[in-house]
């Protein structure tokens, strides 16, 4: 029966790491969204707008998925993400096939376009919140969550290397991106279909007791040769080892505001909480009951991550929306062919993907090491991802040749990977494993309006640069304006200064423990 089990988790397990690497193909627009441009006639402010109203989408639907897979199951989710992925995908294929290219008539289509890319961030975003509130869920008890949950984060930004280097082989050639946006529309189907038939949550108290079991076989050995009586050995060793892992947890629990306003601990009040007394941890409510609601929207760490995502994330998909674009603007010097270029811009996205992946998969690792052998809070890390991210927006301003995007795709990737393998994370361990769905489905907000507002910066500053460009050509040759650096180099200079207001309020995530805890004791 347990072997059974065992086998049954597995299954669960590589199904939504199949969900999730089938599932982030969000990012993919920057492989086709100057096509809105060259075959439908867009502005880049039109194109952006188009990106802000998918990545609205996408991260706005975050708590009702949560919400959705702790009360009808992940199954369900995950065969509502592939139809919609479906829907958009199909829906976007058919309108590069069959829609007028006119100027004249593009903004007629710009809502049907923005519907259209909604759909597909909505089904990513089903996706996500089902692999991840499963797995969190399912991971709750054991000491390797961030690993178990760096897997398939990994996997959802690998998910834009995949398809961008399918692109790049097999539809590079096409005169516009309907063939390959109708592969992502069967690809997305088939995929969360199957993924769907093998992923489901694990009874909570079924996993306390498979972990002890674990945990008192493991024990036992190492009991016995040291000539102690393997039952009772056991027993301490397993209670020493529960009391560690439960270390962090407890104090970040401890840590946040009750309803009242006040520090939840009366131990850590008085300031002598002894961290190594193995005491049981208080019954967490079920998500959909309102105390989980008072306390999360009343607790300051609450309100310092979602604002920390807002003004991180947002500089990040600035670049990831928009670096096909910026790669068009920097090679029309060169002698690159309009294939060659394509495929420079594809290896853009590609990079910034794997790179992203690269560093879900070891800073989830490393977080663990981090907090375990360390002893120190995952929000460090957090703010280590920010100062990153300031100095590619940095970069990103003083842009000069080519080769230097791809140095800003290695260095955002590697940010925007870690912070979002810390982030959730950090949510499961403050507010609950159970209660992960909603609280980091609120949190998640925080990118799609941090991305709107970055991104319609872009194509503000993008446009304004296009027409002071303009102005100084004659009018026969109007129809020939390129823009350079010039164009985008005004957006990131804003965009650096809002990622230095993520650094501060990622540092009072850091900090907001030790402050409740001195204003809990004067109190």
């Amino acid at each position: 029966m347990e072997s059974h089990e065992q086998f049954s988790s597995t299954l669960s397990y590589v199904a939504t790491c199949m969900s999730m690497l089938c599932g982030g193909t969000t990012s993919l627009f920057a492989t086709y969204g100057s096509s809105f441009g060259e075959v439908l006639g867009f502005t880049q402010y039109e194109t952006n707008m188009v990106a802000s109203l998918g990545d609205y989408a996408h991260y706005m639907s975050a708590p009702l998925f949560g919400y959705l897979t702790l009360r009808i199951g992940p199954r369900r989710v995950t065969q509502a993400a592939g139809v919609l992925m479906f829907v958009g995908y199909m829906g976007l294929s058919y309108a590069f096939d069959r829609l007028p290219t006119q100027r004249n008539q593009a903004s007629h289509y710009v809502a049907t376009m923005s519907l259209l890319f909604a759909l597909v961030g909505v089904g990513s975003k089903a996706a996500y919140m089902a692999a991840m509130a499963t797995t969190a869920s399912n991971f709750r008890h054991s000491r390797f969550a961030g690993i178990a949950l760096g897997v398939p984060l990994s996997l959802y930004g690998l998910s834009t290397f995949v398809f961008s280097s399918v692109k790049a082989h097999w539809f590079e050639r096409d005169a516009g991106p309907a063939r390959y946006l109708l592969c992502m529309a069967v690809v997305s189907l088939i995929a969360h279909l199957l993924a769907s038939g093998f992923v489901k949550l694990r009874d909570s108290a079924q996993l306390a007791v498979v972990g002890a079991k674990r945990r008192r076989a493991q024990s036992a050995p190492r009991a016995g040769a040291k000539g102690v009586k393997g039952d009772d050995a056991g027993v301490d060793q397993s209670s020493s080892a529960e009391a560690i892992e439960m270390t962090e947890t407890r104090r970040r629990r401890m840590t946040t505001s009750d309803p009242d306003g006040e520090t939840s601990s009366p131990e850590l009040r008085r300031g002598s909480l002894d961290l190594t007394q193995s005491t049981p941890a208080r019954p967490e409510p079920t998500p959909a009951e309102p105390p989980i609601f008072q306390r999360f929207s009343r607790d300051p760490t609450a309100w310092a991550l979602l604002l920390g995502l807002i003004c991180f994330s947002g500089p990040g998909l600035a670049f990831v929306n928009n670096c096909g674009t910026m790669v068009r603007a920097m090679a029309h010097t060169t002698t690159m062919s309009e294939e060659q270029i394509g495929q420079y811009k594809d290896r853009i996205v590609a990079t910034q993907s794997f790179f992203s992946f690269a560093s879900r998969l070891s800073v989830g690792y490393f977080s663990d090491v981090w907090r375990t052998k360390l002893r120190l809070p995952r929000a460090g890390l957090l703010v280590l991802a920010a100062v990153l991210m300031i100095y590619a927006q940095q970069m990103a301003a003083q842009v000069a040749r080519l080769d230097d995007l791809r140095t800003l795709a290695v260095l955002i990737g590697v940010a925007m990977g870690s912070a979002f393998t810390l982030a959730p994370t950090i949510t499961a361990e403050t507010w609950g494993a159970h209660n992960f769905g909603i609280c980091w489905g609120v949190i998640t907000l925080g990118p799609a309006i941090g991305g709107h507002v970055c991104n319609l910066v872009f194509g503000f500053s993008w446009d304004e640069g296009l027409a002071r460009i303009a102005a100084h050509m004659s009018p026969i040759d109007s129809d020939r304006v390129h823009c350079d650096s010039s164009c985008f180099a005004p957006a990131f200079v804003t965009n650096t200064k809002i990622a230095y207001a993520g650094l501060a309020f990622f540092a009072a995530v850091l900090l907001m423990p030790r402050i409740l805890h001195v204003l809990g004791r004067k109190n």
